[in-house]
């Protein structure tokens, strides 16, 4: 019986290390299709580069993950923000949903949030970036009513 708990925690490290591997082989791979996911997500806004700490949670309206390292929030009143977190948020694209408390009211950088799947189980906790605001790109009907006038 021994022998059979030793031969099973052998296997048991081969199988963890193994699993170990394919996560982050599989965490390469999407990093390599983030850009797409993120100029999908992105097709139909502009990125102004002006950034904010802090959103009104009261104001989220949807909050859309992308991929491991960008969430786009959807506020009340049409503006749109996109979140770069600072570093890559492990199994966050594929999960896609997140939970986080508010802190004085506000949702800011470096705030944590945590990711769930889909039986509700949290697992990894990651920090929120800076909130870039992103303007809707302007139809081509609205660009030539513009150059028109």
């Amino acid at each position: 019986m021994n022998r059979f708990r030793k031969i099973g925690f052998s296997a048991l490290i081969g199988v963890l290390a193994a699993s170990s591997i394919a996560v982050g082989d599989e965490d390469k791979a999407s990093g390599e299709e983030e850009v797409s996911k993120l100029e999908k997500a992105l097709v139909k806004y502009d990125r102004t580069g002006e950034m904010k700490s802090c959103v009104s949670p009261s104001r989220i309206r949807h909050t859309r993950v992308v991929d491991n390292e960008h969430i786009i929030f959807e506020m009340r009143g049409s503006k749109v923000y996109l979140n770069t977190l600072p570093r890559n948020c492990p199994r966050l694209g594929y999960h896609k949903s997140i939970k986080y408390t508010v802190r004085a009211g506000s949702l800011c950088k470096n705030d944590i949030f945590e990711v769930f799947d889909s039986a509700g189980l949290t697992g990894t906790s990651c920090s929120f970036g800076a909130f870039e605001k992103l303007e809707k790109k302007k139809d081509k009907d609205d660009k030539k009513d513009a150059s028109s006038e």
